[in-house]
């Protein structure tokens, strides 16, 4: 039976968009990894940067200080499609294995055009300031998530923190959108409470909830500093070493650690163990966010070539909050990175 012009082209047009839809689905998968997460705002005032420290120790330039906002420090518009792929916070955790692998829609047919996330060094001497930055009593940091270095929009993640006297609590919550969104959904909260003191954040609690594509999990660490000890809800204990951070909070603790020396070592538990990083502080660079170009301090893990890497970059005009950070596979390909979108923070 001889089919009809118009049957024969709607048939033809069918067939064509199911080769090139499988083609896609085939060529670009998206690996959703499941490891320890970490790596885990509204009026505005920008804190003056602190003088220049000696030449002898690393060093942090001084900008003018910004002038005050009312409200909005600074808000991006809201990208038309995202997308998301990996975990909001693993930048300061192993990895745990793989799970299954999930194919994706290539990068082209996302609609906004994508920032770029390069850091171009500015200077070559290390610097740092002299006197730790104040904490926001009210905090919310917006970031676009990327899978891979300069590559496709899958997710968003939105911070908030909370000071109450000597009390704060920290919320993380991460979720893919967009395209990403309908190939595999994933949802992850994770929360950071305990007290404030003069050193900085000291938590008492840690909790995660992670739910991918209906299979829900939840987890959870307390911090015993009366006993020094650790207790994961797996079951398991460890020794709680002074000044020890969870996976959310160190990215804040940061800002209060001492960043005079080229080396800083932190105590992360993650949910399952506790674990020592050397992050080695490099020169001032510039990166590139929907913000626009921001000066920043880099902070890199020092690994063996058998361990992943990581990398935090500190916002200098934002009382050194983390304005963007990413994690590295062995080979130092990037995993995943994610970079600032929108700050607001307030004090009162």
């Amino acid at each position: 039976m001889k089919l009809s012009k118009p049957v024969s082209r709607i048939t033809l047009a069918v067939t064509l968009s199911a080769l090139l839809h499988g083609a896609a689905l085939f060529l670009f998968q998206v690996e959703i990894k499941s490891g320890e997460t970490l790596l885990p705002p509204l009026s505005a005032r920008l804190e003056p940067l602190p003088a220049k420290i000696e030449q002898g120790t690393p060093k942090i330039k001084p900008a003018s200080p910004p002038a005050q906002l009312d409200e909005t420090l600074a808000a991006a518009p809201e990208p038309l499609v995202t997308e998301f792929a990996s975990i909001a916070s693993a930048v300061v955790s192993t990895p745990e294995p793989e799970p299954g692998k999930v194919s994706a829609i290539a990068p082209a047919v996302v609609n906004t055009p994508e920032p770029e996330t390069e850091s171009t060094p500015i200077e070559t001497d290390v610097v740092a300031p002299a006197a730790h930055p104040s904490l926001p009593k009210h905090a919310q940091l917006k970031f676009v998530v990327y899978l891979g270095q300069d590559s496709f929009q899958v997710g968003e993640m939105i911070h908030r923190l909370e000071i109450n006297e000597d009390k704060y609590i920290l919320r993380s919550e991460t979720e893919t959108t967009g395209l990403a969104r309908l190939l595999k959904s994933y949802h992850l909260i994770q929360t950071s409470q305990g007290r404030v003191a003069d050193f900085g954040l000291q938590p008492s609690r840690y909790e995660e909830e992670q739910n991918t594509s209906g299979d829900r999990q939840k987890t959870s660490v307390a911090f015993d500093w009366v006993d020094n000890r650790l207790r994961y809800s797996h079951g398991g204990e460890a020794a709680l070493p002074q000044n020890a951070q969870d996976i959310l909070s160190v990215l804040y603790q940061l800002s209060q650690s001492s960043l005079v020396n080229e080396v800083v070592s932190v105590a992360i538990s993650t949910k399952k163990k506790i674990e020592w990083h050397e992050l080695e502080i490099g020169a001032e660079e510039e990166i590139v966010t929907q913000l626009g170009k921001l000066r920043a301090l880099p902070l890199r893990r020092l690994h063996s070539q058998d361990e992943e890497g990581m990398e935090i970059w500190l916002g200098l005009e934002y009382r050194l909050l983390p304005v963007k950070f990413r994690q590295l596979k062995r080979s130092g390909e990037v995993i995943f990175e994610v970079v600032i979108s929108e700050i607001r923070v307030a004090d009162e």
